[in-house]
């Protein structure tokens, strides 16, 4: 009397009231999921099963995602404005190419911005950076990183600086030496000072 099973198993769904976020993602347990950048501020419904995040704003789907992903954000390109499309991009060694088609020195100087810092991501700093760069005369980005790399600054604040008070069209100080190469900085001692045994000039004190 019984009839057979369904030929597929029945997936559990759960829905989601959502408010489409102002970098074109909504939120979902703890990964973002990208939706098409006119809905901006849209209320719209998720609907989550154990393979897919579907997202919903009056009664039309307008994107899909993998539910299984590992990284924090599942991001269409085609869903966000087209100047804000590169920013997607989220890997350091894209950025990095790039300022190499603009220029190779400054290719040089974005790579200093990267090894600047191994523990925090230069990410940021780098998107940042490049994007300015790319908006000036190839000879005034190449200054400004001559500049910034003289003076051992690797932020966006600093390239930033550089640009809006017109630093690079100024000549680098000749009698400044370059961050990082004075021979023997002051204050500083040398390997044999520091590794030098204490010397007991008192031996009957202990």
């Amino acid at each position: 009397m019984l009839l057979p099973l369904p030929a597929t198993a029945y997936e559990i769904v759960l829905w989601k009231r959502a408010t489409v976020h102002r970098d074109s993602h909504v939120q979902f347990e703890a990964r973002l999921y990208s939706a098409p950048w006119p809905h901006i501020g849209a209320r719209v419904w998720i609907k989550a099963t154990p393979s897919s995040v579907v997202i919903y704003h009056e009664d039309q789907r307008i994107a899909t995602h993998e539910r299984n992903g590992t990284k924090r954000f599942s991001t269409h390109e085609s869903h966000l404005p087209e100047h804000r499309a590169a920013l997607a991009q989220r890997s350091v060694d894209y950025w990095v190419e790039r300022a190499d088609k603009l220029d190779p020195d400054i290719g040089v100087y974005v790579r200093n911005v990267v090894a600047s810092d191994t523990v925090l991501s230069k990410l940021r700093d780098v998107q940042a950076i490049v994007s300015m760069l790319e908006r000036f005369p190839l000879r005034r980005a190449q200054a400004t990183c001559r500049r910034a790399d003289h003076f051992g600054n690797y932020t966006y604040m600093g390239i930033r600086r550089i640009l809006d008070n017109a630093l690079d069209l100024e000549p680098l100080p000749s009698d400044t030496p370059a961050h990082g190469h004075l021979v023997q900085p002051r204050f500083a001692r040398t390997p044999s000072e520091l590794l030098a045994a204490p010397r007991e000039d008192n031996p009957e004190r202990h």
